[in-house]
């Protein structure tokens, strides 16, 4: 899942230059840009982006009243500062700001901004998944709830995602990266590209091709699920293998 960034800057070709830097960085989207806080932060309420890149020093209300206001949210966007004038730091950091980058922005200074940014947002998805024991799928047209106990992989065919359990198989609503962030637990792991599995319901594994493995899973239909052989070590120690 992508994070959905807005640049703020009242120079457009600021907010030009930091969208192209950002091109870089294939899991960031850029979904506004704005030359005025009165515009953004309109924007900003509707659509609640996860990530703002926001000049101190703008006409009007200033980045930093903005991020006073932004505050009040449920949850309120990491911010990003992007300012001419190093001085403003000290008050930068008054706000719930995440990060401070002075003006000419490169891509070493957002590379570090983002790393951060990335790092806070891994620790949020973990305390949140520590707290939900169900997901959801989609069965005969309804939402139904699942206990993540109970499900013994979860597998991409044709782009389409599905849950399987040991007693039927699912459409998923999340993709597999999202599985992979939320099924934190030890029990989870992604064995390939296409699969993740519930190491307590392995029943055996057997060795396959070139150094890879094979695993049997304890669904209705005994499935076999490939290990990619550059996630095979992985596997060996969760499953407290040599």
């Amino acid at each position: 899942m992508k994070t959905k960034a807005v640049i703020i800057d009242d120079e457009q070709p600021i907010c030009d230059e930091i969208e192209y830097l950002l091109g870089r960085h294939p899991d960031i989207e850029v979904c506004a840009k704005f030359t005025t806080c009165v515009d953004a932060i309109i924007y900003i309420l509707e659509k609640k982006p996860d990530l703002v890149f926001l000049d101190v020093n703008i006409p009007g209300m200033s980045g930093l009243e903005m991020a006073q206001k932004l505050s009040s949210m449920n949850r309120p966007p990491y911010i990003v500062f992007i300012t001419a004038y190093p001085e403003h730091a000290i008050d930068a950091f008054a706000t719930p700001a995440v990060g401070y980058i002075t003006k000419p922005v490169t891509e070493e200074k957002l590379t570090s901004a983002l790393t951060k940014v990335r790092s806070l947002s891994s620790k949020t998805i973990i305390e949140k998944s520590a707290q939900i024991a169900k997901v959801c799928v989609l069965a005969g047209g309804k939402i139904v709830p699942v206990n993540k106990k109970d499900i013994v992989f979860i597998y991409v065919k044709d782009k389409d995602v599905y849950v399987r359990t040991r007693t039927g198989e699912f459409s998923a609503m999340l993709t597999l990266q999202e599985f992979d962030n939320l099924l934190t637990e030890a029990n989870f792991l992604r064995i390939h590209r296409q699969y993740i599995v519930n190491l307590d319901e392995i029943l055996e594994i057997a060795p396959w091709f070139h150094g890879s493995y094979l695993v049997r899973m304890n669904d209705a239909n005994k499935q076999e699920v490939p290990v990619s052989r550059n996630r095979v070590k992985n596997l060996k120690i969760a499953l407290g293998l040599k």
